[in-house]
């Protein structure tokens, strides 16, 4: 019951943040913090969240880079969110897979 209200939870921050985001508030990119607070909260408690993420930033190194570059100032979950979703495991596997095919 608890994993399901987590979910939930990080799946309605992920929305309301990619909903905020374009709006013209006062304050610009406001849907900046409940994005990654949902991001940070569904990898810590979805295993497929968290392998779509870092297949995200396998695909788009330039969006890893990013993140690498915040984790060492945003708050212990992003830092946390950052280090589970390290694509380094992805480019292993397909390393792997290249050498078996030669």
């Amino acid at each position: 019951m608890r994993r399901i209200f987590f979910v939930g939870l990080g799946w309605t921050l992920v929305v309301v943040g990619a909903v905020v985001m374009p709006m013209p508030l006062p304050i610009p990119l406001i849907g900046f913090g409940p994005l990654l607070i949902g991001c940070a909260i569904l990898t810590a408690h979805s295993k497929s969240f968290r392998r779509g993420l870092m297949a995200v930033r396998h695909r788009f190194q330039w969006l890893s880079r990013h993140f690498d570059r915040f984790m060492h100032r945003g708050p212990l979950a992003i830092r946390a969110m950052v280090r589970r979703t390290r694509p380094i495991v992805l480019m292993r596997h397909a390393r792997m897979r290249a050498r078996k095919g030669v």
